[in-house]
């Protein structure tokens, strides 16, 4: 009997073949089988020892790749392999500039974001549109996944095309708990985006939870200092004469806002006016004038280090030892990474011819500034007082 004529495999078959083998590698990625996908790399490497490049030749329409499929399913096994087996690039992107990481964050499987950020995915590699992972995570909503970008160093405050910042989005989708954390890590509540479709229009996250008439996020926006512009308040008064019971409520935010900032500006104003009177008044040597002044400004903000220390020179300059050590003690409470609160604080124990503690003041005042020539002459100045006193007492 005749041996069987073999017949050749032709390269369009063969072509088939191999394109039959990715689209199953591609799908044994998609499925998370790993045993399989293993299998299907070492056919295709056919023993050349190039299994990664395999795997980055292996791609679908639009240039998605097993990682990138991997990741997008939430299959942290398979991503364990390809990344750290066959050390494929972690930030790879497909044919829209999104890299797996964006996959990931879609999936909303944190742990796998966590796995990719660990192992050299880059936070900030924005697609063709200029969305970064970030914002994907802002547009979820899911606040576990933007603590880990921002963990991570993600840039807050990228703008993306027509779409804005991550807190844009975050307030858009009316995410509260996504703003509050991105808010929380300084996002910028007055960044703008141009909105071409409305005539260049210079949208803020503010104007957009006023178009939503979504109370909670004008309330957010406000609190973390967004602007409060006339086109803002313009929209919710009409809105609200239109009968919408939330436009209503963010009018009112809007409206009870611009008021405390007049009252605020007004008392930052005052004790302004207030410190003014109080200096002229120490140029002038007159220590109780300046006092006075500076009593009426603490009344009004008792959280400035300034007025404190400004009142402790004017109880040293009279004479009140105690007056001046309160103030001293009180500025550097306020104030510990000031040089001048040590200072008033060692002239206030030296008044008190408490040398030791001066020296000590003194001491610390140095630690901030090694080199500072009047701090260095007080301490100087307060241990030959220290030494003179031990000599008195010693007599």
């Amino acid at each position: 009997m005749a041996p069987a004529r073999r017949v050749p495999i032709s390269d369009g078959a063969l072509k088939n073949f191999a394109a039959s083998m990715r689209d199953n590698l591609l799908n044994s990625a998609h499925s998370g089988d790993l045993r399989l996908l293993k299998r299907l790399v070492l056919t295709l490497d056919e023993g050349v020892g190039r299994p990664r490049d395999v795997v980055h030749a292996a791609r679908a329409d639009g240039g998605l790749w097993a990682l990138h499929v991997a990741a997008g399913n939430g299959h942290l096994e398979v991503c364990r392999y390809l990344v750290q087996q066959l050390q494929v690039d972690v930030n790879a992107a497909d044919d829209k500039g999104r890299t797996p990481l964006v996959f990931a964050v879609h999936s909303e499987n944190a742990s796998v974001v966590k796995y990719l950020l660990d192992h050299g995915a880059d936070p900030d590699i924005a697609d063709d549109i200029g969305l970064t992972p970030l914002h994907s995570a802002a547009g979820i909503g899911d606040c576990e996944m933007i603590e880990m970008l921002l963990a991570k160093g993600a840039r807050i405050d990228l703008i993306a095309d027509e779409i804005g910042t991550p807190l844009h989005l975050a307030t858009k989708e009316q995410h509260v708990g996504a703003m509050k954390i991105l808010l929380d890590h300084n996002a910028d509540p007055n960044k703008t985006y141009l909105m071409h479709d409305y005539g260049m229009f210079a949208m803020t996250p503010l104007f957009q939870a006023v178009n939503l008439s979504s109370a909670e996020c004008v309330k957010l926006l406000v609190e973390a200092g967004a602007v409060i512009s006339s086109d803002c308040v313009e929209t919710a008064s009409l809105d609200s004469k239109m009968g919408n019971d939330g436009s209503t409520k963010c009018l009112n935010i809007l409206l009870e806002a611009r008021a405390n900032h007049k009252d605020q500006h007004s008392t930052t104003s005052k004790i302004a006016k207030l410190k003014s009177f109080g200096n002229q008044a120490v140029e002038r040597k007159d220590y109780f004038s300046a006092s006075a002044f500076y009593t009426k400004a603490i009344d009004l903000d008792p959280n400035d280090a300034t007025l404190f220390s400004n009142r402790s020179f004017c109880w040293l300059r009279m004479g009140d030892r105690q007056k001046a050590l309160s103030d001293a003690l009180e500025c550097r409470k306020l104030r510990p990474d000031w040089l001048k609160a040590y200072y008033r604080h060692g002239a206030a124990l030296m008044l008190l011819e408490d040398y030791g503690g001066a020296c000590q003041a003194f001491l610390d005042g140095l630690k901030l500034d090694p080199v500072n020539a009047e701090m260095e002459g007080a301490l100087r100045e307060a241990m030959e007082s220290m030494q003179t006193s031990k000599g008195t007492r010693a007599r």
